[in-house]
Parts: structure tokens; C-alpha cells; sequence
């Protein structure tokens, strides 16, 4: 059975571990497709704790059938993800659409979906995270 031909777009407005956390809790909780792309194109630096981050979702979002997309990374980044040799984990592109455009080599139509408005049966386990709530 092959995965839906669905993804999100999300922005990430800097590079802070608390940034890229609270990222990775929004995807975890609240997706509802394993394929996102991350535009990175405001972030000038990326510690390594965030890079971490990115790349512990990475492989969560592999393991689901889908990956992780970076869009716009500047030469900081791109820099940061040589060193660490985490790019076949974090493949990069120059903007969204090249990133679309490269999901879209499949053959298939991809369609941009929101994030779901509540708990996401796709990825949500128990977290300490304000983005997820479990109902009793």
C-alpha cells in the first residue's frame, strides 16, 4: 500500500533547541501525514541540540513511511548537516517548491493538508508537551 500523497508545509522562524522542539511536538501531535517539509529559510544558525531534534523526527517520520524535507537552508546550515553527516536523514532544498517538485518525481499529485486541529492518531504518544492533550 503506498502513502498518501499528502504533505505539510511548516515553517520554523529560527533555529533555538526550544524553536525546533516545540516544532517537532506540533508535527508529533498534531500531523496527519508522515511527509513534512520544514522551510528553514529564516533560520541563520541551528545548534546541534535542534539539529538533533530534527533528526530524531526524521527518522520517526521514516519509520511511518514518510520524511522529513528541508526547505531554503542557508549556508550555515547546509555547513552544520555536512559535518554532522546527517543530510541523507535531512535532504535539502533550495525553496518549497524544489522540495515539492522532488516529492512529485513518485509520479503522483501532492496536495498540501493543514495540520489536524486536534490529536493526530497518526503520531501522538503520551508527551509532556502543551500540544498534546489525550482525552480520557
Amino acid at each position: 500500500m503506498s502513502r498518501p500523497a499528502q504533505y505539510h508545509l511548516l515553517s520554523l522562524p529560527d533555529g533555538s533547541w526550544e524553536t525546533v522542539s516545540c516544532l517537532a511536538s506540533v508535527i508529533r501531535c498534531r500531523a496527519t501525514t508522515p511527509t513534512v517539509i520544514v522551510d528553514v529559510s529564516a533560520v541563520e544558525r541551528l545548534t546541534i541540540d535542534a539539529l538533533a531534534v530534527l533528526v530524531r523526527k526524521a527518522m520517526r517520520l521514516r519509520s511511518a513511511g514518510g520524511e522529513l524535507l528541508l526547505a531554503g537552508p542557508g549556508p550555515a546550515i547546509r555547513k552544520v548537516i555536512e559535518r554532522t553527516g546527517t543530510g541523507p536523514l535531512l535532504p535539502d532544498f533550495y525553496d518549497s517548491a524544489a522540495a515539492l517538485r522532488a516529492l512529485g518525481d513518485d509520479g503522483r499529485a501532492w496536495q498540501r493538508v493543514e495540520l489536524s486541529e486536534g490529536e493526530s492518531a497518526l503520531f501522538c504518544e503520551p508527551a509532556q508537551s502543551p500540544y498534546c492533550r489525550h482525552r480520557p
